[in-house]
């Protein structure tokens, strides 16, 4: 069966996530044409939150934990801001309008920015809003765990 962008809008969000793991076991028997058509398209991989195993999510996981991203936490945590707010530039740049609230993209970018920050130490001291132009609206602050 070919797969097309009118039978991957004609499945429900569930479906493309079936497929698209699928094809994931699957990269070098076809899984990886699939797998671009279906990252390509923008159609939800859920219809709640976010999967682990939604690629957008992965993706936020990579840019995230990456070395910029770390050090882009950090130094906006130092300035007094949320760390997203060092990293969401990043997320935008890379996944453009499949980063948006609408899925909890901003949510789940904000728990895998609290994970990062605890493993590097901090704890969690607050709640502040976003800069100007961001696309979540507020996130967590972060100060340095005492001992």
């Amino acid at each position: 069966m070919t797969i097309t962008i009118e039978k991957l809008q004609k499945m429900t969000p569930e479906q493309r996530a079936n497929l698209h793991e699928n094809a994931r076991k699957r990269l070098d028997n076809g899984g990886r044409e699939i797998i671009e058509l279906i990252e390509s398209s923008g159609l939800p991989l859920s219809s709640g939150g976010m999967r682990l195993s939604d690629p957008v999510y992965q993706r936020m996981e990579e840019i995230i934990w990456s070395s910029e991203g770390k050090k882009a936490a950090v130094a906006t945590t130092e300035a007094g801001l949320p760390a997203l707010a060092g990293v969401e530039p990043f997320i935008v740049a890379n996944l453009g309008d499949r980063y948006h609230p609408h899925n909890d993209g901003t949510k789940s970018a904000g728990g895998i920015v609290g994970e990062l920050m605890r493993f590097l130490g901090y704890e969690l001291a607050g709640h502040a809003d976003m800069p100007a132009g961001s696309v979540a609206k507020t996130a967590a602050l972060w100060k340095p765990r005492k001992g």
